[in-house]
């Protein structure tokens, strides 16, 4: 008995023993750990978070130590977050934006820029800006732009094809050294800008010509006493033509005006082709015998559209005319309406001198001749087929060209079938 209770006794010494022992490791443990800690901020090493060094509790440095990690974990979600947004607004922009680096590299770019060279969207990032646009122009500007702190815009043309132009702003990142480039697609743009030019420009042209004309026979009328009648009335009709011409470009002029305007749509009323047609080919048979060629009409089934009659009645007289404007003597123009498989169609099919594949698609421009003599000789004022393609996409239909060169042309104006819902095109992008 005395042995049990002694060896309980040692038992239980013992343990008191062994945890004095591991408390005071411990309490040795966290003294070394305030110590380190003391002794870090004594060296001016900074411990974001900890208390001051006067606090050398260790229990004080393990709460600030679990707050600085929390804080850590929060900062990290917010610049996640903050990542998220940002990219979700750059993301939602039509305009492409690149943030580069001092040197000129890529550091971001959203998915519009990508766009603009799909080829390089694996490797975009960390490319140079200039193995990416090869624009002394926009280098240089660049280099402007960060050195002036001053936002700086240039025009890059893209090769294509197609040929695009996108308009490069260039805003200065003063904090970083970089710049955010914003890209946008102006090629639209261009082209209406380009328009315009060449639209002032051809009507300059084309009016100037006949009020030459007109003041050098009237100068001649009333200074030159000496005139024998043949010559007057000679003079006085060249005179009548030319002032005749001048009025038919004003008139076109205004139907193109008119035609653009956005308020303008073609009355909803049942068009039978095959009636128009019959009409167009009467009123123009004077002309094509004039020229000795011949013109000839056909049908092929029904070919009723909803729309304007006169103004389809105008379109089809451009596209004759300009078949007989077009066609050399002893030529043929046969007319045709009805429906195929495209829809209702209305064709005019000239042996002219046709149109190379390279000039098909600009046709129908303002003032764009394939053959400026023959046209001028004819009295064209090179508005014709463009106030052609304004009617029929107007109607919801589209007109289509088969030409070769000395096998004549075939312009076909294809419109949606009566069941079917027209879809108008947008004749102001001509």
């Amino acid at each position: 008995m005395f042995w049990l209770v002694a060896g309980l006794l040692g038992a239980a010494i013992g343990a008191v023993v062994a945890g004095r022992v591991v408390a005071a490791r411990a309490e040795a443990r966290s003294r070394r750990l305030t110590v380190a800690a003391a002794a870090a901020a004594d060296r001016g090493r900074e411990l974001i978070g900890l208390p001051p060094v006067a606090s050398r509790d260790p229990e004080d440095i393990a709460f600030a130590l679990d707050e600085m990690i929390e804080r850590r974990m929060q900062d990290a979600q917010a610049s996640r977050e903050e990542r998220r947004r940002l990219q979700s607004v750059l993301s939602g922009l039509v305009d492409g934006v690149m943030l580069v680096d001092r040197t000129g590299r890529v550091l971001l770019a959203n998915e519009a820029a990508y766009g603009i060279w799909p080829r390089l969207t694996a490797r975009l990032l960390g490319m140079s800006q200039i193995a990416i646009f090869h624009d002394p122009d926009l280098d240089a500007a660049l280099s402007r732009a960060q050195a002036t702190g001053q936002a700086e815009t240039v025009v890059h043309v893209l090769s294509g094809p197609p040929r695009r132009y996108l308009e490069v702003r260039i805003l200065p990142a003063q904090e970083e050294g970089g710049a955010l480039l914003v890209l946008r697609d102006v090629t639209d743009r261009h082209a209406v800008d380009q328009m315009r030019r060449d639209f002032v420009a051809n009507v300059s042209h084309e009016l100037q010509t006949p009020l030459t004309t007109i003041r050098g026979f009237a100068e001649t009328l009333s200074e030159e006493s000496d005139l024998s009648p043949e010559e007057r009335r000679r003079f006085a009709g060249l005179v009548l033509r030319e002032a005749k011409r001048m009025t038919d470009l004003v008139r076109d002029l205004l139907e193109l005006a008119r035609l653009e305007a956005e308020a303008w749509r073609p009355a909803p009323e049942p068009v039978n082709l095959h009636d128009l047609a019959a009409d167009v080919c009467e009123r123009a048979q004077a002309r094509a015998q004039n020229r000795q060629l011949t013109l000839t009409r056909g049908e092929d089934g029904p070919a009723i559209v909803a729309g304007y009659a006169d103004e389809l009645r105008r379109a089809l007289d451009n596209l004759v005319a300009n078949a007989i404007a077009y066609t050399p003597p002893r030529g043929a123009i046969e007319v045709r309406t009805g429906t195929d498989a495209r829809g209702v169609f209305a064709s005019v099919r000239d042996t002219g001198i046709g149109i190379p594949a390279g000039e098909q698609s600009r046709v129908f421009e303002r003032f764009y001749r394939v053959d400026k003599g023959r046209s001028r000789e004819s009295g064209g004022t090179g508005l014709g087929l463009a106030i052609v393609r304004h009617v029929i996409e107007a109607h919801g239909g589209r007109v289509l060209v088969e030409s070769a060169p000395g096998n004549g042309s075939t312009f076909t104006c294809v419109f949606p079938r009566p069941s079917e819902p027209p879809q108008p095109g947008s004749a102001a992008s001509l």
